[in-house]
């Protein structure tokens, strides 16, 4: 499980996971990497979305660039200028993902957390 806080560790999915869940479903390619605002996004969600509850214990900016990290390692993500692009290749293996890992339920609730994703 994601080490995002103690708060996340009950969580069924890593936050990597659920961050390519939500890269599935954004129409934006690039976004900011300031880690400390992404956090504060996924904290949010928690009160307006199930499958991000576990988070409103807290989400550490340090977990979310680890989240970050790896998925630039798998080349899902590039990272310059101050911001996170996905890549053609990333977009397609988010979207591949998203339709494997997660149930419909959980893809309906990850489509409208790329909603407020698309705001940070």
């Amino acid at each position: 499980m994601t080490t995002a806080s103690s708060g996340t560790n009950s969580m069924k999915f890593s936050l990597d996971e659920v961050l390519q869940g939500m890269l599935a479903s954004v129409e934006q390619d690039s976004f900011t990497d300031d880690t400390t605002r992404l956090a504060a996004m996924f904290e949010g969600l928690a009160s307006t979305v199930a499958l991000f509850a576990p988070m409103a214990a807290g989400v550490d900016p340090q977990a979310v660039a680890g989240a970050l990290k790896k998925l630039e390692d798998k080349a899902i993500l590039t990272h310059a200028d101050g911001k996170y692009t996905l890549t053609e290749s990333g977009r397609a293996h988010c979207v591949s993902g998203k339709r494997t890992l997660f149930n419909r339920g959980d893809q309906e609730q990850l489509e409208a957390a790329a909603k407020t994703f698309a705001t940070v």
